[in-house]
Parts: C-alpha cells; sequence; structure tokens
C-alpha cells in the first residue's frame, strides 16, 4: 500500500482539496458530496460501510491502445 498526500480545508458546505493532482472542490452534506477536480467531476453517497460512488464526468480508466 502507498503513501498520499491530501490536505483539505472546510468552509462548512464546500470543501478545497489539495492533492498531488491538483486542486479540487467539492460541496454536499454529511452522507452525500459532490466532487470537481482535475480527475473530474464524481458523486459520492452512503453511511455506515455501505458507499455508492458515480463520475458523471471525468477522465476513463480504461487505457487507450
Amino acid at each position: 500500500m502507498g503513501f498520499y498526500f491530501r490536505k483539505s480545508i472546510n468552509l462548512g458546505l464546500f470543501r478545497i482539496n489539495f492533492s498531488k493532482s491538483g486542486i479540487g472542490i467539492s460541496f454536499g452534506v454529511k452522507g452525500c458530496r459532490v466532487s470537481m477536480g482535475p480527475k473530474g467531476t464524481t458523486l459520492n453517497a452512503g453511511r455506515n460501510g455501505l458507499y455508492y460512488s458515480k463520475t458523471l464526468k471525468g477522465k476513463s480508466k480504461t487505457k487507450k491502445k
């Protein structure tokens, strides 16, 4: 397992995220957030160990030949 760097600043409903890949912003409430950053836009929802994540718009993870 590798190490990674992530720092965030919480501004109420908004959160600014700093990582190795760039700066992003997320908004929402506990249990449901929409994140926008250098890797695309994602929806994350869930609580108590059951989570759902959907890429709404972003870079594909499949390799092009």
